[in-house]
């Protein structure tokens, strides 16, 4: 009877191991934050059938709360919880290009949370403040998701570029903004990648709109913070606005944050 108890133990442990081992593994969670280029207001219509079709391994943690595969556009409204981030005009982003080119070299399940919000300084991303915040939104979502959070893309500045003093403000208060994130989601080396500023617009009219445009391109250049690394968006093609990216250009970008996430993490920013 002993040898049989003990059997049966074993087999119970063995049963609870294989439980155990087959259990899925957490998912790699990325945020999507910024203002309206993260967003995306490349044309849906664009889509190649193979950008249309989902890829069960991406997931998305909507802005209604909902997990499912995730499709452009991301960052819909559709449901939206926290009406301060809602975006109605969101539509194709770098998100999705990113997430397929991590996917595949990382072969992990991966889930994408919305954050951006078009037309957003990053003076309203001021850390701290509840779910009627950008930031306090974000991180809600961000410990929702049902993962760890791997890194963060961050896409935002052309708002700051409309007053010089805004400008010259966005260095430091990035810096703030970055810490503030690895702060309360406990990782000091939490991988980030952004966006440099695109070409200022060239038409003058739109060029006198925006006097701080270099200046913040100068700043994005000079950031120099660990686990974080920056990815021009310099000739990328825009949309007649010259504000925001088509989806040719968010094609290309999407690849590039990717390329540049994987860097740090093989670095040791994980």
């Amino acid at each position: 009877m002993a040898r049989t108890g003990l059997g049966a133990a074993c087999v119970a442990l063995l049963s609870a191991s294989g439980a155990a081992a087959a259990k899925p593994p957490l998912p790699d969670v990325y945020l999507l934050a910024g203002q309206s280029n993260m967003s995306g207001r490349g044309a849906l219509a664009d889509l190649t059938e193979a950008e249309r079709t989902p890829d069960p391994g991406i997931r998305l943690y909507g802005n209604d709360g909902k997990a499912r595969v995730a499709l452009d556009p991301l960052d819909s409204a559709e449901g939206q919880i926290d009406a301060v981030s809602a975006d109605p005009q969101a539509a194709v982003g770098p998100g999705l290009g990113f997430a397929r080119e991590i996917a595949r070299h990382s072969r992990r399940p991966i889930v994408l949370v919305p954050c951006a919000k078009g037309g957003s300084s990053i003076a309203r991303w001021q850390p701290g403040g509840g779910r009627d915040t950008l930031y306090g939104s974000c991180l809600a979502r961000a410990r929702e998701a049902g993962g760890r959070v791997h890194g963060i893309l961050w896409y935002q500045g052309e708002s700051d570029a409309a007053t010089l003093a805004a400008a010259n403000a966005w260095p430091e208060a990035f810096a703030a903004l970055i810490a503030r994130f690895r702060d309360d989601l406990g990782d000091a080396r939490l991988p980030v990648v952004f966006v440099q500023l695109a070409d200022p617009p060239a038409r003058p009219d739109r060029a006198l709109r925006y006097p701080g445009w270099r200046q913040v391109q100068a700043g994005q250049g000079g950031v120099r913070m660990k686990c974080t690394a920056m990815v021009a968006a310099a000739g990328l093609p825009r949309l007649e606005d010259e504000l925001h990216l088509t989806t040719a250009g968010q094609r290309t970008l999407g690849p590039r944050l990717a390329a540049a996430m994987r860097r740090l993490q093989r670095q040791g920013c994980r």
